[in-house]
């Protein structure tokens, strides 16, 4: 072995043995958190000196541990823990708990000669009560646990609702995202967006099977929030717009969602002498198939569906290989109207859809309208279908 090899391959092993480590401490670090919460909720319903302390207690305890040079238990803090084994269940995270901290030798203090086992009667009693979804086993727990940082799970545990924190925890593992990828993904409202499709039944698969969203239909949003151009609300060409997307590709990829491959700008479509230009063409490895966006700066017009389920037509005749599925296209415009977008798509050999994209992230009131009022028309449309 020659000198650069062996620089190199002691980097290698220095750099995963502090990823290793860094893992190791999280894993130590988000089960001591949950531990402590749930000592906290235990003593609140079962403590026989509570009432001394009321709602005092979280903030006498973080003053006690401060006192004897315990750091990292703050007032705030402290509340963090209880409100993250509040979310996540002793029959889930709690095991885990115990596995990691047994396989640690440290288990919580007794004046029995042997330690006692982790009993949290009042935390179970509160767990109980709440919907739970079948797929989440034990090992789901310590992938949680081993791939999440303590950031993200803290993050998931203000989520309320299970089957909406489920989402975020998939989508989380299976697509890698940041503490800050998940923040943005939920303040935009990512499992909203996504529940918009027709096919609710199917966006909800998750909380049956635990599975991330891979359809199609499923895959898309509306809207697409693209605050992070840093283009403010005045006029730009859609050339400009097309080029921050690009010079942004990353923060655009994770907007569209898991697995999709960039593979080229204004590719070149030439039918019967005439040259014709689609703005942006992916690859989606999961669907196996190529994936056309093209840009509107204003309002959905009938006839851009027309153009694209041209450009769709050639896609498959001329560029998709032989193994490959059907490409799929998505027209990203300003505004849209549910009604035109049914009348214009129906009835297309290809599959086509049309999505709205936002220059700012809306408030969470702006988006629930839009999305009230998107749900309204897809309702209005299923009723007429059903009166025929």
């Amino acid at each position: 072995m020659n000198y650069g090899k062996t620089v190199e391959s002691i980097r290698q092993v220095h750099e995963a043995a502090q990823t290793a480590t860094a893992r190791s401490i999280n894993q130590v670090l988000t089960v001591r958190n949950w531990l402590i919460g749930a000592y906290i909720f235990e003593f609140e319903q079962n403590g026989e000196d509570r009432a001394a302390y009321g709602e005092k207690l979280i903030r006498s305890l973080a003053d006690d541990f401060s006192r004897n040079g315990l750091e990292g238990l703050s007032t705030t803090n402290l509340k963090y823990c209880r409100l993250f084994a509040l979310a996540y269940p002793l029959t889930g995270i709690g095991q885990t708990v115990s596995d990691q901290f047994e396989n640690l030798r440290i288990m919580p203090v007794s004046t029995e000669s042997q330690p006692v086992e982790f009993r949290f009667p009042a935390l179970a009693a509160k767990h109980a009560g709440q919907p739970s979804l079948a797929w989440q086993d034990a090992g789901y727990y310590r992938r949680l646990i081993g791939e999440l940082t303590w950031s993200h799970l803290l993050e998931l545990a203000r989520i309320d609702d299970p089957v909406k924190r489920a989402f975020y925890e998939v989508e989380s593992l299976k697509s890698r995202w940041t503490q800050r990828d998940l923040k943005r993904q939920i303040n935009s409202l990512l499992f909203e967006r996504v529940g918009l499709s027709p096919d609710k039944a199917a966006v909800l698969t998750l909380a049956a099977e635990g599975q991330a969203l891979e359809q199609p239909r499923l895959l898309l949003r509306d809207p697409y929030v693209l605050e992070f151009l840093g283009i403010e609300q005045a006029t730009f060409s859609e050339s400009e717009l097309e080029q921050a997307l690009i010079d942004h590709l990353q923060d655009f990829i994770l907007e569209l969602g898991r697995d999709f491959c960039f593979m080229e700008r204004q590719f070149k479509i030439t039918v019967g002498g005439r040259h014709h230009y689609l703005d942006l063409l992916f690859f989606h490895r999961r669907l196996r198939c190529l994936f056309a966006i093209d840009l509107k700066l204003g309002a959905f017009q009938h006839e851009d569906a027309g153009q694209m389920n041209f450009y769709l037509n050639y896609l498959q005749d001329q560029v998709a290989f032989p193994d490959e599925n059907p490409p799929i296209g998505l027209i990203l415009c300003a505004e849209k109207d549910a009604e035109e977008v049914h009348y214009a798509t129906a009835g297309l050999s290809q599959q086509l859809f049309v999505s709205r994209y936002k220059l700012a992230l809306p408030s969470e009131e702006q988006l629930k309208q839009w999305l009230r009022e998107e749900q309204a028309q897809l309702q209005m449309r299923l009723e007429k279908q059903t009166d025929l």
